[in-house]
């Protein structure tokens, strides 16, 4: 009843990051009386963290549960060791305008046991000069309810750009029902923040979900909040997503960042996206974008130096699994 009432006050996040102190805060005085300081340090840690968060919007250190990936089963997966795009687990997008930029299937390669979708600025392609990058989809090909999926990745440093990986499902564009139960979009991550100030924050990762499709007044969306990775535009890190039917869990790293119930919670078999986008709107580059929500934060690609294109995300792995009877 009282987190209710402070729903009434506060958003999801907000709300989950005062539950997590409630949680610190308890637990002090039982450190204190058995002297166990080191837990004691990290709690006093994780309250200043999470008050850095929920006053200043600062990300969060990932800090639950880790994945135990000997309890699960793989059942699917792409590591990327030929030299093509596989068409029978893949699918490349067709070529668009897409916010400040154009996804165009040949942005996308794969080498070096990798999948590449590059960014750079092409001045006389078939649709017009701009930003290109690109997207790949399961869309048709594979589909699955349930799980652990994961993806190992680079993400692309710039300005005004972001990487993601992330669920969708026909289900979204449904009539809305007021729930995720036939289908949702949800971002396992979203590398949004390289043009951020804080430099902690340039490391942060952002993730979240949504449900009844992307009308404003009739769609809903939670962000769940800001979280770190190692060195993410320079070294491997992996994102991860727990589905069961009672609830989802995000992991960085193989360590829990958040989790949501309820309504929150699909019923239905998504596929699976990996994409880059460009801030902007109509093919033309600025901050932010429909639906973008982080453009204060990660400036104009423009602004960056020309030299650091073409630049790419790179994919070592997605992999997906089945939790053992």
């Amino acid at each position: 009843m009282f987190w209710d009432t402070l729903g009434k006050l506060f958003s999801f996040r907000e709300i989950r990051m005062l539950q997590r102190l409630a949680d610190a805060f308890k637990a002090i005085p039982c450190q204190l009386l058995t002297f166990r300081c080191k837990q004691l340090l990290a709690g006093l840690l994780a309250i200043a963290e999470l008050l850095g968060a929920l006053l200043f919007s600062l990300p969060q250190t990932p800090r639950g549960q880790k994945i135990n990936l000997d309890e699960w089963d793989l059942v699917w997966s792409d590591e990327f060791d030929g030299d093509a795009l596989d068409r029978t687990k893949w699918s490349p997008t067709w070529n668009y305008v897409r916010r400040g930029g154009v996804w165009h299937s040949d942005q996308v390669s794969v080498s070096d046991g990798a999948l590449r979708i590059r960014t750079e600025y092409k001045a006389t392609p078939e649709l017009g000069p701009g930003w290109y990058s690109s997207l790949v989809e399961t869309k048709g090909l594979f589909e699955q309810a349930y799980g652990y999926f994961e993806v190992s990745c680079i993400c692309p440093g710039a300005n005004g750009l972001w990487a993601a990986f992330w669920f969708l499902s026909e289900g979204m564009f449904e009539t809305p029902t007021g729930s995720a139960a036939n289908g949702c979009e949800i971002d396992v991550f979203e590398s949004g923040f390289h043009g951020a100030k804080n430099k902690k924050m340039r490391q942060a990762v952002n993730q979240a979900a949504g449900f009844d499709g992307y009308t404003p007044g009739v769609s809903s969306g939670q962000i769940l909040g800001h979280y770190t990775g190692k060195n993410i535009y320079g070294q491997f890190n992996t994102y991860g997503l727990e589905w069961n039917e009672n609830e989802i869990i995000w992991y960085i790293n193989g360590v829990e960042t958040d989790r949501m119930t309820g309504k929150w919670v699909p019923q239905a078999a998504h596929y699976l996206i990996l994409s880059v986008e460009v801030a902007g709107n109509d093919g033309n580059p600025g901050i932010g974008g429909d639906g973008v929500p982080f453009e204060d934060y990660n400036g104009s690609i423009e602004s960056n130096d020309p030299a650091i294109f073409p630049l790419d995300f790179i994919v070592d792995y997605v992999r997906v699994y089945e939790k053992k009877p």
